[in-house]
């Protein structure tokens, strides 16, 4: 099969379209036929390498979506032509092995290509807010960086499960395109004083819990207006690491930090019950999926630029031709 694989020259990157063997499902697995797949900040980084660890060069690639073309022993419920969409490791490919137990069946009216899209974000934005966030109907929860792929996702789960949603980002145009998707209000972090910002939009009460994919100087100034009690998770860093933690201060107002990979929990511990939910929510309209665009695989290197520069609203997908 043809794969693009990462070749690490030094400090140089290159993705490399080439044939490769194919990979045969063990059990408990299915061989995925990839129609499109989409790429996340993680693969810019050398995430989601198709099980190959620290092995160069290596497949990247968290998302796909397409159909089943083979199934292993013990995969019930699943046969070859279905639709399925996945968490994989591995999934710049023609084919690509998914575990049963992080494929899902796509929601009705979802094109491939969009839910390509989906399971990264959504999954890392709903383990983010429930499991570590523990959010509650009726708080204030802020997401950052509203468009990114997390952050299109979390505004809208946040909504969806009745809290109150702020958002930020490095422009007044993604601000407008947040509060468009549900966010209530919206800082954009280049020009406003972060802190003073979410102070005035809470009555100085501050933030409940907070999505951040950002870190930064904007993780920090979010400290000082994190709430009683408040719950940060970090996933990601596009703006550079984070200063040394006050723990005594965190301490003193019964407040955490949390750190979680991309769609990390997903893979390692799938909750169908949780897919069931959203997909309910995507069928009616609730939650939609926002790709920004779609490309031909064949120009991988430009998708990965275009999220680099921040370019993007939402998700690149690459469809596999």
């Amino acid at each position: 099969m043809r794969a693009i694989r990462v070749h690490t020259e030094g400090d140089a990157r290159r993705l490399v379209l080439e044939e490769v063997a194919d990979p045969t499902p063990r059990p408990g697995q299915m061989l995925v036929r990839v129609s499109a797949f989409s790429v996340n900040h993680s693969d810019l980084l050398g995430g989601g390498r198709g099980g190959n660890g620290a092995t160069q060069p290596f497949v990247p690639g968290l998302d796909a979506g397409g159909v089943i073309e083979a199934v292993g022993e013990g995969v019930d419920g699943w046969s070859p032509g279905d639709p399925v969409m996945a968490l994989v490791r591995g999934a710049y490919a023609e084919f690509a092995l998914a575990r049963e137990i992080t494929a899902y069946r796509p929601p009705r009216g979802v094109s491939i290509q969009e839910a390509a899209s989906i399971p990264g974000v959504f999954f890392t934005a709903w383990y983010g807010l429930t499991k570590w966030g523990r959010m509650a109907p009726g708080e204030t929860v802020l997401v950052h960086a509203a468009g990114s792929g997390v952050g299109t996702a979390g505004i809208q789960i946040a909504r969806a499960m009745g809290a109150r949603v702020l958002t930020s980002a490095g422009s007044d145009e993604k601000v407008a395109k947040g509060v468009a998707l549900g966010a209530e209000a919206g800082i954009n972090y280049s020009t406003q004083d972060v802190e003073a910002e979410l102070l005035k939009l809470t009555d100085g009460k501050g933030v409940n819990v907070v999505l951040d994919s950002v870190s930064g100087a904007v993780f920090d100034a979010t400290l000082r207006a994190l709430a009683s009690g408040g719950r940060v998770v970090s996933v990601g860093s596009a703006a550079g690491p984070r200063s040394d933690l006050d723990e005594a201060a965190l301490q003193a107002k019964g407040q955490s930090v949390q750190a979680m990979g991309v769609a990390g929990d997903a893979l390692e511990d799938p909750e169908q019950e949780a897919w069931a939910r959203m997909r309910a929510w995507f069928e009616d309209g609730t939650l939609r999926p926002v790709v920004d665009r779609v490309l031909p695989w064949q120009q991988a290197e430009e998708a990965h630029r275009l999220l680099r520069d921040r370019s993007v609203f939402g998700k690149v997908v690459l469809t596999v031709e």
